[in-house]
């Protein structure tokens, strides 16, 4: 049965099984009617530091049970969620922050990987000066911390209550997305869509079933990891969440608690069976993959040889992850079939948007109830992403197979670098800014295994750029993947006259990026 807003889902939970497990972490399972009490608590908690409705709530957490009350938390009071990835460094968190314009930010000081208060000192401090930030208070999970960047921290504690206030058309939450511009954009989706996609893909997926059991190690601050999350909690299932990464752990995990379904990137579930030692899993029924790395197929058959049962999916941001799977008939294909029966798919050419005929590749444009509202405060992008008649624009180049559609690739120059889709122009505003520099260019080669971010970037008169002092910039600014794993100066890019006026070569400086790498490495 679909829902129309994040609180009707755990109120029918609590009706009909409120003593069954329904979310673990490294500190314990909460049964459902501990996990609503937990939830209506942190919803009355923010309620005294003063959101309500429309209000933003930045959340800067790994996974946890936590994490995911929060979620629920800020639907309550009909607030948004706006998901920051752990892996952002100072200069994206303080970005996401002044745009999304963020009221409350809840977030951690026991998270080893990550300094989160050392890097919020350094992302706020000039924000604050300027008054460019909304932010008044931080709500510190595990922290003695008293104030962090000069804001009062105060402790992350389910105590009170708060009415609900959750509607279908309310804004709900954010993912961040590549952007067209120096940084990604806000991706914005209401409840409605997110609660009614998590039902769609739970009866896709039968988790309805008992003892079924989601394993969500795939960052729930991201629309793959939260929305097979959201698919457990809409059949009741027991969600078990890891803060981090860990193959021995997850394969433990899946065996102690016969894990049925998981998703992950392709090395991810390589990682898995390895981890395995060839003893095969025998709980699971799902596992869905997105291929993430060149060596896709070879770390798909391995999952697939120890038991892991892996499945083809697809999704985005805009659309949602897992908004088409792979039928049984092509399992290990890109593409799939939309979960949902009301989604329409039209195969459209990339520049006149007129149909395609049906057997001929195009860009896919699709309209679903799992559709994003927008990009947050950014008319412009959501205008772009969108057709006359209301299909969203994907840049996917795709082609019908029925029932559904296999995905060919990206029609555009969207890097995807540590399974994350980053846009060039992100780096390359950056690099940008580094003295010496005057113009950047940055691609994904591959390179052992990975695909890497490579810059090339043209030299100010006189002034050669320092190499190491701006990977050194790079490094401290950003996530590790999207950090250039070479910095090349070149007097010129390569080009190339169009009708549209002259184009840089991308494809040329993708071959130049791979054969340096290749001359390095041996």
């Amino acid at each position: 049965m679909r829902a129309g807003t994040l609180t009707e889902i755990i109120d029918r939970n609590v009706k009909d099984r409120p003593a069954h497990a329904a979310a673990t972490d490294a500190d314990g399972t909460l049964d459902w009617r501990s996990f609503a009490a937990r939830v209506e608590g942190y919803a009355g908690q923010l309620a005294r530091e003063g959101i309500v409705r429309g209000d933003r709530v930045a959340l800067w957490l790994p996974n946890s049970v936590d994490h995911l009350a929060l979620i629920f938390a800020c639907a309550r009071l009909a607030a948004l969620a706006v998901h920051i990835n752990t892996r952002f460094r100072a200069i994206e968190i303080r970005d996401l922050l002044e745009r999304s314009n963020a009221s409350v930010l809840v977030t951690t000081t026991d998270f080893p990987p990550v300094d989160c208060a050392g890097i919020l000192d350094t992302a706020l401090a000039q924000g604050r000066a300027q008054g460019s930030f909304g932010l008044r208070a931080i709500i510190g999970r595990k922290t003695n911390a008293r104030r962090i960047a000069g804001l009062p921290v105060v402790p992350l504690a389910a105590q009170g209550s708060a009415p609900d206030l959750a509607s279908a058309q309310a804004p709900c939450l954010t993912y961040t997305t590549s952007g067209t511009t120096s940084g990604p954009k806000l991706v914005l989706h209401s409840q409605g869509s997110i609660a009614g996609h998590a039902c769609d893909v739970a009866a896709a997926l039968a988790t309805a079933p008992a003892g079924a059991c989601v394993l969500a190690v795939v960052p729930l601050c991201g629309t793959f990891g939260n929305a097979l999350a959201m698919a457990g909690v809409a059949d009741g299932a027991h969600i078990v969440l890891m803060d981090r990464f860990d193959a021995a752990l997850a394969d433990r995990l899946i065996r102690t608690h016969r894990v049925t379904h998981t998703v992950g990137g392709d090395d991810m579930l390589a990682r898995i069976a390895e981890a395995a030692i060839g003893r095969p899993y025998d709980s699971l029924v799902f596992t869905g993959y997105a291929s993430f790395s060149p060596n896709a197929a070879e770390a798909i058959a391995v999952a697939d040889r120890a038991g892991l049962k892996p499945r083809g999916v697809y999704g985005s941001s805009e659309l949602q992850a897992l908004f088409a799977i792979s039928p049984d008939s092509r399992r290990l294909a890109d593409g799939g079939v939309p979960v949902s029966p009301q989604a329409e798919i039209s195969i459209r050419h990339p520049e006149s948007g007129d149909p395609m005929p049906e057997s001929e590749a195009g860009e896919m444009c699709v309209k679903a109830p799992s559709a994003f509202l927008g990009y947050l405060e950014n008319p412009q992008a959501t205008a772009r992403a969108t057709t006359p008649d209301g299909f969203f624009r994907t840049g996917d180049l795709c082609r019908l197979a029925p029932p559904g559609f296999v995905f060919l690739g990206r029609l555009g120059d969207t890097l995807r670098l540590g399974g994350f889709l980053v846009n060039p122009e992100e780096i390359e505003g950056f690099l940008q800014k580094q003295p010496g520099v005057v113009a950047a260019q940055v691609v994904a080669a591959e390179h052992g295994g990975d695909r890497v971010a490579v810059a090339f970037i043209r030299a100010a008169p006189c002034r050669r750029p320092d190499e190491a002092a701006i990977l050194a910039a790079c490094r401290a600014s950003h996530a590790r993947y999207k950090v250039p794993a070479r910095l090349i100066t070149l007097e010129a890019f390569p080009t190339t006259e169009s009708p549209n006026g002259v184009k840089i070569q991308r494809a040329k400086l993708r071959e130049m990026a791979e054969r340096i790498l290749r001359d390095r490495a041996t």
